[in-house]
């Protein structure tokens, strides 16, 4: 409200020379104040609408109401649009899908892998020692000798 108030004022100022003259053009109690109701709303529509040239339609809501809107205040309205050639390349209006999905949680994972590392563990020291013996399951785990050298 402060920053509508304020370039309003420097507007009316500077266009009706009213320039070092301590005169409120927009004062609060006057026909001219500025609505909160109606800067609130246009704040909405602003924060809503996407003003980028590829998320634009040809006749979109937005460009429409600022249009209507014009018109009520000044006499010339025209919209006006601009071919841009050169390194740019602007398309039509994009519409894209957000598709979200439920997944199993991550407790089923960490528990999946604890059944299936068991399981390998398992299979290995079966294979082990009906191969090799029981002997040979417990010797790899056992640490190594030594293979430090006697100093003469």
């Amino acid at each position: 409200m402060r920053t509508v108030k304020l370039v309003s004022e420097i507007l009316a100022r500077q266009i009706y020379g009213l320039r070092g003259r301590n005169i409120d053009v927009f004062a609060d109690n006057s026909s001219l104040a500025i609505s909160p109701h109606y800067i609130r709303s246009w704040l909405d529509l602003f924060s809503r609408t996407p003003r980028v040239a590829p998320f634009l339609q040809k006749n979109d809501p937005f460009i429409v109401a600022l249009k209507k809107e014009l018109s009520e205040h000044t006499t010339d309205v025209h919209v006006q649009n601009d071919v841009l050639d050169g390194m740019f390349t602007f398309y039509d209006a994009t519409k894209s899908t957000l598709n979200v999905y439920q997944v199993a949680s991550v407790t089923f994972d960490l528990l999946f892998l604890l059944v299936l590392g068991s399981y390998l563990i398992v299979l290995f020291s079966f294979l082990v020692i009906t191969t090799r013996g029981l002997d040979d399951l417990i010797n790899i785990f056992r640490r190594p000798p030594s293979r430090k050298v006697k100093g003469a």
